[in-house]
């Protein structure tokens, strides 16, 4: 015989009392049916708690993902639009146009050397020797860089009509790299450093530019050679006059292959890397001035 539960019901006022009898297999089904709605909602609202969350974490992932991605296509460009602006430096540098950066001025171990300093050479060359050393050009913030990509497009239109305009001028400006070998590189840059000699800070008037001996020396613009021979320092060194008051210097070398009085056009080999004079390893010493004064010759070498 099964049991039974009773419940009664009693109103608080007077009135029929009300007596529900339940039989106990029933009310057990019953809270067991209840049982399993709440179970089965707990599981799908766990499930769909789970999903929820696997969908969101995911989308985090992916737009951390694309946000990493920008970020690197963002330091790429900037990368980018820094040796844009190095080239833009150096060719408004050729033209003879006022730069809007200064360039970047690499030191580095290897053959280096060079000539003791004039007092005459850096008093009259200071306005030209003060450009900051930094190990790159300065870039814009991220909000500033398409006004400065706008910047450096005028820029650049600028150049190609004053290019256009003074071929036969550039032709006599120097603007290549005096070597032309993947394997040379700058040991020691424009102004001043330890003298690799005598271990004193000194001026460095032009840079070095390190290869394998006997490696070929070009001329970097249209000139005439003015010096073939040695010299106190430099050892065996070539000179030559380009016009608009542009001359090159070209010291180190180990053997010369241009007189005094030669005509060179840009592209002719006129010596080959060499270690002659003071100078601790197979180097290219090279140097520019321009009316008188020196001037950094990074800025006259083209990558």
């Amino acid at each position: 015989m099964s049991k039974k539960w009773t419940v009664l019901i009693i109103p608080n006022s007077s009135g029929k009392i009300i007596d529900l009898s339940v039989n106990g297999k029933v009310l057990r089904a019953g809270a067991g049916a209840f049982s399993l709605v709440i179970l089965a909602c707990v599981i799908i609202s766990s499930v769909w708690l789970y999903i929820w969350k696997h969908e969101k974490t995911a989308r985090i992932e992916r737009l951390q993902l694309e946000v990493n991605q920008r970020s690197q296509e963002l330091d790429t460009l900037k990368v980018e639009f820094g040796k844009l602006i190095v080239l833009e430096d150096k060719l408004r540098a050729i033209a003879g146009l006022r730069p809007r950066q200064a360039p970047e001025n690499k030191a580095n171990a290897g053959g280096q050397g060079g000539p003791e300093p004039s007092p005459v050479a850096f008093s009259d060359t200071f306005e030209y020797c003060s450009i900051p050393t930094s190990s790159g050009p300065n870039l814009p913030e991220n909000r500033g860089l398409l006004e400065a990509l706008i910047a450096t497009q005028t820029s650049f239109t600028e150049l190609l009509e004053y290019f256009e305009k003074e071929e036969d001028r550039l032709a006599c400006v120097p603007s290549i790299n005096p070597i032309a070998s993947q394997d040379a590189w700058i040991s020691s840059g424009f102004g001043y450093r330890t003298d690799p000699i005598n271990g004193k800070r000194r001026f460095h008037e032009g840079i070095d530019l390190v290869a394998p001996r006997r490696t070929p020396v070009m001329a970097p613009a249209d000139g005439v050679v003015i010096f073939s021979g040695w010299r106190e320092g430099l050892g065996r060194t070539v000179e030559l006059r380009h016009e608009y008051g542009y001359r090159t210097i070209y010291g180190h070398n180990d053997k010369l292959l241009k007189k005094k009085g030669d005509h060179v056009t840009r592209g002719d080999v006129i010596s080959l890397v060499g270690s002659s004079g003071r100078s601790t390893g197979p180097h290219l010493h090279y140097e520019v001035r321009l009316n008188g004064k020196l001037v950094n010759p990074y800025r006259h070498i083209l990558d």
